[in-house]
């Protein structure tokens, strides 16, 4: 492989990562090919920790063989769902993504479990770090801030009514 190919694989693969960063939040990184060999030969090009069921297959080429890089993602994605992120330079398409169909509820299985926890890890966040109300009745009245407490409506019997609609 050549050095100039290497670099633009490179280049492709981080580019990926920012286009998946900026689309959902993903912390994305470069899998196994920057830090020596994965077991078997077979690994992702890129790794993200929101979707470890997905197996990313990314080509930066002019002319891609569609077919034959979704192979390659299949070949080695083992129980992973495998997907091709592809662009050729100087696209007006930007990223594209390929699939076959017999994966899609899968993928979409994956983005579903990424967002619900990313949800649930907001609102723990949230929990954890927001004041809760002072619910004790030995304030008076009052909040624990000291401000006056929202009293709940009573309710209105027929008389109330009747002096309302009067104007009494």
């Amino acid at each position: 492989m050549a050095v100039n190919s290497r670099a633009k694989g490179k280049t492709g693969e981080l580019a990926a990562c920012a286009e998946l960063h900026s689309l959902f939040g993903w912390v994305c990184r470069r899998s196994q090919q920057f830090s020596g060999w994965a077991k078997g030969g077979a690994s992702p090009d890129i790794l993200v920790d929101q979707t470890p069921s997905i197996f990313w297959e990314v080509k930066r080429v002019e002319k891609l063989n569609v077919g034959k890089a979704l192979a390659l993602a299949i070949n080695q994605c083992g129980r992973s769902v495998p997907v091709v992120m592809h662009r050729p330079n100087r696209s007006p398409n930007g990223w594209m993504l390929t699939i076959r169909l017999i994966d899609l509820p899968r993928l979409c299985h994956a983005y579903i479990s990424a967002t619900d926890a990313e949800a649930a890890a907001t609102t723990a966040m949230a929990t954890e770090t927001l004041p809760t109300k002072n619910t004790d009745s030995s304030a008076g009245g009052r909040s624990a801030a000291g401000t006056p407490r929202a009293v709940p409506n009573r309710r209105r019997s027929s008389a109330d009514k009747d002096h309302i609609i009067a104007g009494k």
